[in-house]
Parts: structure tokens; sequence; C-alpha cells
């Protein structure tokens, strides 16, 4: 069996040894106490510096004043050419939009839905409504476009009534905008009037942004302090109906000061972002967005993704921009270091002007955390340090930070400042509960989820699993492993760690699947249903150009491919709560409707397994001498 410590010194062994980019990083000093209960505390012991505003607006305000003319933010508009506002542009476009809310009576017990992408009116309705005390609920786009039976839209209009939805395209968001407006009442604001989309529009953000604001404005901007409620962001809803969280202004302040607590570079020279992540998710939008606000600088508006039609795009806007700090998930590096490896001008195109890699959503493969090293070395002279974090939509991200060049894979960092971390044994893991202001007060409108998500000590109950990546050396860090309710036992009273078997996996079969769900519970053996990635199949291996899924998951060459990988991880990982010893090949991706995937792309292994029952009943049926087509089997 390959240990922790084994896979660590491997790591290390394949690092570049070019010297790390000289960027300066906060102090790594916390406290750790074990309590009699069995419970870890972790303190970090540079409080919390003081909140230099009252609220996000005040950025704005004060960015206005003092850079006038530097780019907020840019967005491609479609004939290769870039829209742009400047602060100066966005502090009058933002009042105006106040000004109108505020002539109309919208209230604040009652927020904005923003159905469509990110984009300069989005971030303008958010700027306007939040500076006033409105709270505004992005929701995700796949609940419009994706999703066929349009149910999460409606239950999200019956929840919270939102008194005001907007779209950018009334035309393609025409289903969603008629079921809000039908149950809620809410008046419909869009970019465009659409008359053949059959939907009536009754106000276009054009005619907003002509608003003349008064001193009414400025009123409704001195009642809004720390305490106010700012944005409201759903959850996943992978374990139930998606909630929403409440972010006051304290919440994103105080994220925001413990962020540049730790990463002092950041005010150090101008910030650069070029972003795609969605701003219904709160990396994108107390993340990505809120740390160009805080610092005066320009966030590109990214039209590409971390999928194979529209990652080109990405990297095209990556080389253009060069921005100082990279934000994406694993899938995207990967898809980048695939690119790099085809293209090496692409990486010193990138890289001279990056001071940090970060990453979240998932684990980072290790060959991609060293490619990205190693490109960084060798278009710059020195590595790029990759880092991660944990936090949630409940911390306003993040709640862990690394403040220093990670030296061992896979560190989530530590606490920041400002931040107290309670570890409470549960079941045979670890997990992690926070304390601090920039922890939601709850759920809207939700008392039985806010009396069910705090312990009896205000500790926010993440169920998410953690260990010390050094259990003699704190300072190294922490280390993910996976969701508690995710875990179990097989029959043998052996437990699961799904997130590390998942990870794992992956790392050996890449880039053959898109994702996988284990199974076993209450079984001897350890399985897994696999989601091909029929793109990648489709393109690397000879003679399957026109195939469909379903023929892909049956035919030989896909099984040898796949069973080679497989037996690769088995023989890396050969306990049985790590090795596979059985796998079936799915011919359906999985499915927003039924649960299976959340609206971030996580897959849901609850929502899978249920839905997919007779799929793990087939698959522990199977024998060597009545194995189906689409399964594999392992001695």
């Amino acid at each position: 069996m390959t240990t922790l410590a084994a896979s660590h010194t491997a790591f290390e062994a394949g690092r570049p040894s070019a010297p790390f980019r000289d960027v300066r990083f906060g102090p790594v000093d916390i406290e750790v106490t074990e309590r009699a209960d069995g419970a870890v505390l972790i303190r970090n012991l540079q409080p919390l510096a003081p909140m230099a505003v009252r609220q996000l607006g005040d950025y704005l305000r004060l960015h206005a004043a003092e850079r006038p003319d530097t780019v907020f933010l840019a967005e491609p508009d479609g004939t290769g050419n870039w829209r742009q506002i400047t602060y100066r542009e966005a502090l009058a476009a933002t009042n105006a939009v106040s000004q109108w809310l505020l002539d109309r009576d919208i209230p604040t017990d009652r927020p904005i839905f923003v159905l469509s992408e990110n984009s300069i009116h989005h971030a303008l309705l958010q700027l306007g409504a939040m500076q006033i005390g409105i709270p505004v609920l992005a929701v995700s786009p796949a609940y419009s476009l994706v999703s066929q039976s349009g149910s999460k839209i409606a239950d999200l209009s019956r929840r919270f009534a939102p008194a005001l939805v907007y779209a950018g395209s009334a035309k393609r968001y025409a289903k969603a905008l008629a079921s809000v407006k039908s149950l809620s009442g809410a008046r419909v604001l869009s970019d465009e009037a659409a008359p053949d989309a059959g939907i009536p529009v009754d106000d276009l953000f054009a005619d907003i942004l002509r608003t003349t604001p008064s001193a009414a404005v400025d009123e409704a901007v001195a009642k809004i302090g720390l305490d106010s409620i700012g944005r409201l962001l759903l959850t996943s809803g992978s374990t139930g109906a998606p909630k929403a969280v409440t972010v006051t202004q304290r919440n994103m302040i105080a994220s925001g000061t413990l962020w540049d607590q730790c990463w002092p570079f950041l005010g150090k020279r101008p910030l650069v972002l070029v972003d795609w992540l969605p701003w219904n998710h709160t990396a994108g939008a107390n993340g990505s967005f809120n740390m160009v606000l805080r610092h005066g600088g320009t966030l590109y508006i990214d039209d590409g993704k971390p999928v194979p039609e529209l990652v080109d795009r990405t990297i095209a806007n990556l080389c253009r921009f060069q921005p100082s700090i990279m934000v994406n998930v694993p899938r995207g590096l990967e898809m980048l270091v695939a690119r790099m490896e085809e293209d090496p001008s692409i990486a010193d195109a990138i890289f001279p002007n990056l001071d940090v890699i970060v990453y979240g959503g998932a684990s980072l493969p290790p060959n991609t955390w060293l490619k990205l090293e190693e490109f960084s070395a060798r278009a710059t002279g020195r590595r790029i340090p990759v880092l991660s974090s944990l936090g949630s939509t409940e911390t306003t991200t993040p709640a862990t930070l690394t403040w220093w060049p990670p030296q061992v894979i896979g560190t989530i960092g530590l606490p920041a400042p400002g931040v107290e971390a309670k570890l409470v044994p549960v079941g045979n893991r670890m997990e992690i509960r926070f304390r601090g202001q920039n922890i939601t007060t709850g759920y809207f409108g939700d008392d039985q989820a806010n009396r069910d998500a705090f312990d009896e000590e205000g500790y926010l109950k993440t169920g998410d699993a953690v260990t010390f990546i050094t259990p003699d050396e704190p300072r190294h860090g922490l280390q993910y492993a996976g969701r508690i309710a995710e875990n179990f036992k097989l029959t043998t009273g052996t437990w699961v760690s799904v997130a590390h078997v998942r990870g794992h996996v992956l790392a050996h079969t890449h880039p053959w699947l898109t994702d996988l769900v284990c199974t076993g519970h209450d079984a001897d053996e350890l399985g897994a249903l696999l989601f091909p990635n029929v793109d990648q199949l489709r393109k690397r291996l000879p003679g399957l150009e026109g195939l469909t899924a379903t023929e892909l998951a049956t035919h030989p060459l896909v099984k040898q491919t796949l069973a080679d990988a497989l037996r690769s991880h088995n023989d890396a990982y050969r306990a049985s709560s790590t090795r596979i010893a059985r796998a079936l090949i799915l011919d359906r991706p999985p499915c927003i409707d039924a649960g299976e995937i959340t609206d971030k792309g996580h897959i849901n292994q609850r929502g899978v397994l249920i839905n997919r029952a007779d799929s793990v009943r087939r698959l522990y049926a199977a024998t060597v001498n009545d194995c189906p087509p689409d399964c594999l089997l392992f001695e």
C-alpha cells in the first residue's frame, strides 16, 4: 500500500529545483490545543486586522476617487473586442441602479434574482442593490438553461418570492423568467425587449442607467453597515433543496481582510484577473469579484470555461491579458497543462505576470501540480506557488488558506487570521468546524437549518473531514479527507474514504473519466460507477470517432483502456478500502434534474447511488462467468 508519506516523498522527488517566485506571505503562527473531550482547537495567533470599510460599496467609492480611469470590469462584446467600464463610470452606474430601485420601492426583505451569467450589468445590479440593503440572489444559469423540468427555479421562486428578476437575454431565459414572474409577481428586467420570446419585459437595463441619482441614494447607503445583508448564495443542494446562505457585509469585509493579511502581495501592484468562475458561487462572487474590487484591480470576465469547446477561449484570454492571479478548478488547470504540453509558448505568455495559482473545489492531481511548477520555472526561472484552501458558501471563502510555498501536495492550509477551527471526532474521522467574523449568520428564512448548522459553542458544522498532513508538525497544514456523510463501511468493517479513493482513481484514469462514484456500502468489495470522458475517448483512441456513448461503454478498446488504468491504480493502492474490485461503465452523464450533479458541476455521490440503484445491483451481481459487457472485474 502506498502511504501518505511515500506519496509526499515521490512528489518531492519530481519537483523542479528552481526557487519560488518572490512573493511575500504572512507569518505561520498558530496554536493547537487538544481537549479532554477529544476535540482539537486550532487558532491563528494573528488577530483579524481592523476592517477598513463598513460595506463593499465603500471600495467602489474609494477607487472611483483615487483611480477613476482604471478599468474595473471588461467583457467580450461578441465582435472580438472588449467592452470596458472604469471605476468612475461604475460608481455613476451603480448609483443610478440604486436610485431606480428606490424609485420602485423594491423591498429589502425580498431578494433580487439574477438568472444569467457574469456580465457588467450583472455586477452593476448587484452593487447597486447591495449598497442600499437589498439582497441579491444569483441563481445558477444551469437551473434555467440545462434543467429540463425547471423545478428548481419554480421551487426557489415559491420559497424566496423575489421582487425583481434579471436575465441579460430575455429570449434565452424566457421560460425561467416566465416561471419566476408567474409564481412571485416579480418585475422582469433584461437587456433586451425580445417580444418574440413570449415573456413581457417590464424594464430595460439601458433605461435604468439613464436614471439620475438623488440624495436619497446617499441616505440609503449611509444606513448600511457591517451587519446588513449583502448577498444570498445558494448551497449546492446535494443533501436536499438548496438553502440560501446569508452573506453579510461583515462576512465579506472580514473575508477580504484575512485574505489580505495572509497574502499582502495582493496590494503591491495592479491586480489583474481573467476569470470565468460564476458569481452564483462563493468562489466567483466573494472570492474573485470582491478581491478585484477591494484592490481597485481589473477583472476580465472570461467567456471561456474548462470544457473542451470553450477552454481555448480561456487560454487566449489568459495569454492576452496576463493576469497577476490565476484562479481555477483542477479540471481547468489540467486542460491548461495539456495545452501547454502541445504549445509551450502558452506558458511563456501566461506565467511572467503571475504571482500565484489558486485552485479549489477538488483535489489537484500531482502530475498537474508538477507540470505547473515545471512550466512556470521554464518560462520565468522561478516556480509559481500553487495554493489551495478550504471554504464553503457558509464561510464566505476561505476559512483556511495556504500562505506559504507548500512543501507537500494536497495541503488546504491552516485557519486564517480571525478564524477559529475545531476538529471534532465523528466516527473514525475528524470534522472541521469554524467560528469567526467571516462565517455566515445562517440561512435566509430557514430557522430549522440555522438550528442544525451550528454546535453548542457557535462553531459552523461543515461536514468536512480533515487530517494534519504531518501529525508532528501542524505548521505544514491540513489535508482534506472528504465529506463525513459520503464515507461508508464495507461488510468487513473497513471504512472507505470516498474523497481519497475518487482522487487517486481519477489521477490514474486521466483523461478517460469525467468522474466516478464509489460503491460498496453493505458489500465486501469496493466498486465504482464510471462516467467516461466521451470526448477524450473519441479523440484519443482510434476508430471511435462516430460511436455513441452507449456503444463506447461496451467497446473492447474502451474497456481495455479503462481496465489498464484501474489496474495501475490498484497496483499502487492494494488495501480493500482503496482497491477497485469491480466497475461499471455508464452510458449517461450525471443529470442535474435528478440531483446527480450540482450546479457547480460537482458529483453528488448519494444522488447517483439512489438514481442508479439498478446499476449498482447489476455491478455486484456480475461474476466471472456472467459479466455484463459494460462491467469490469478485477481479481
